[in-house]
């Protein structure tokens, strides 16, 4: 899949640097930042467990349009950039060799699964105040672009991205049953796929638009962790 994705890039890149020799002025012109602040809808969520409503997510890329017409309203885009994608929930992330999917017992690897918290332990009340998946990736955005002479856009693209960085963020009572309030932070978690991606669409005016993203991939690696992903909904600002 990452050959694919690699290869076709390269191959629009190629064609689209060969249309026409740009000069120095042309080329900074062409050059555009975005930023999307969206919300995830988690998608395949586990029966015993829910995301919460809002799960802000950011995503900010510096892009390189590519004209493909004389006339300057159907571009070929590609650029880099940084998504942030958040799950926020109650319930709990666990590693274990029991797989709670199939009510299998499983010996390696160890499988990631969500779980409620306890109402109690040794006495003592268990309330989780929240719980935060947070995945960040380094991602690269390229498609096509129709913009009209009355300033209306749309755009049509396709990202790929690899993980700069996962972790959880837990707040609540203490697990073991200290009845103090904690707060907890996990890195590097096992199962999690190391890439996402998945097509996007864009519509909008001038410098605003509205998105949404549809991740084809799943967060965790099949059979070691549920199948979980975000589609994303939000507003696009490109000021510059």
């Amino acid at each position: 899949m990452k050959k694919i994705f690699t290869i076709s890039l390269l191959m629009a890149l190629t064609v689209a640097s060969f249309a026409q020799k740009p000069s120095a002025e042309t080329i900074r012109k062409r050059f555009s930042l975005s930023t999307t602040l969206f919300n995830d809808f988690w998608m395949k969520m586990p029966d015993s467990t829910k995301a919460r409503t809002i799960n802000q997510g950011i995503d900010v890329y510096a892009i390189y349009n590519f004209p493909m017409d004389r006339a300057g309203h159907v571009f070929f885009f590609a650029g880099a950039g940084i998504g942030a994608h958040n799950l926020y929930t109650k319930s709990l992330i666990g590693i274990g060799k029991y797989n709670a999917y199939n009510k299998a017992l499983i010996t390696d690897p160890l499988v990631s699964y969500f779980y409620n918290a306890p109402s109690s332990v040794d006495g003592q009340s268990i309330t989780v105040k929240n719980n935060k998946l947070s995945l960040t990736y380094v991602d690269i955005p390229f498609g096509f672009q129709y913009k009209a002479a009355s300033k209306l856009h749309a755009t049509l693209g396709f990202k790929v991205g690899w993980v700069l960085n996962d972790h959880t963020k837990y707040k609540g009572s203490d697990l073991e049953g200290s009845g103090n309030t904690v707060k907890l932070k996990s890195l590097n978690l096992p199962n999690i796929k190391n890439m996402h991606y998945g097509p996007y669409l864009t519509v909008g005016y001038k410098w605003f638009g509205l998105t949404a993203y549809y991740q084809v991939s799943s967060v965790y690696e099949k059979d070691l962790g549920p199948q979980i992903y975000p589609i994303s909904v939000g507003i696009t600002f490109c000021p510059f």
